[in-house]
């Protein structure tokens, strides 16, 4: 796990943002054989008995205080029984409904207004909740020294990010600058680019050149200018 920096801001008190509001068409053919409806993904149990939903609720409560975790969903999923009970365990003002899927950007800035209002000094870490985390525990290790960075320096955005397995063309790639001769406190890199959704060769000449995929996992604090 490699961790990035944007300009962006910092506080104490760290708040998760679970993003549940996707409609995960890739594997809705599979969802469909399987269990006989069009479930997104993220509610979906794949391995084990947890949906890839509510091990992302226990994964980030290693961290974060369930109080201090809002999660948004789309106003759709809610006709499904799977959805609603999975969402049940949540108090009512931690879960945002978004009247329709407007896609990554309107999914994050609903929800941070609510935070906002809950806490404007808050340090929000984002986790998408489609993502299966082996070693969860040293995952939410690099998030704990993303938002310590984030505190140390309120001009952090920084973004955590995978080695490229082979050139995948439906994820998104972030190029590191080129090393600079600083070493980071926190093991971090700069951002020179970022690349969404390459084509095949474009994807194997960023893996030649250092990318890495993007998780979508980021930690920020609020910006007011």
């Amino acid at each position: 796990m490699t961790m990035f920096h944007r300009d962006g801001d910092c506080n104490p008190a760290l708040w998760g943002l679970v993003l549940a509001a996707g409609d995960g068409r890739r594997l809705q053919s599979y969802i469909r054989k399987v269990r006989g409806e069009d479930l997104p993904k993220q509610y979906v149990n794949f391995i084990g008995r947890r949906s890839m939903l509510e091990q992302t609720f226990d994964r980030v409560e290693r961290l974060i205080p369930a109080r201090q975790i809002v999660t948004v969903v789309s106003k759709s999923h809610l006709r499904y029984g799977a959805v609603r009970s999975q969402l049940g365990c949540r108090a009512p003002q931690d879960v945002v409904v978004q009247p329709e899927n407007k896609e990554t950007g309107p999914g994050i800035l609903l929800p941070l207004m609510h935070i906002y209002k809950r806490c404007p000094e808050a340090i929000v870490a984002v986790f998408p909740s489609d993502h299966f985390i082996l070693e969860e525990d040293r995952f939410m290790d690099h998030v704990k020294l993303a938002a310590r960075a984030v505190a140390h320096d309120s001009c952090r955005f920084v973004l955590l990010a995978m080695e490229a397995q082979h050139p995948e063309v439906e994820y998104g790639y972030i190029l590191p600058r080129a090393d600079e001769g600083s070493i980071s406190l926190w093991g971090m890199r700069s951002t020179a680019r970022f690349v969404e959704k390459p084509d095949p060769a474009t994807a194997r000449s960023l893996i030649h050149c250092g990318a890495l995929w993007n998780t979508m996992i980021m930690v920020f604090k609020f910006a007011l200018y």
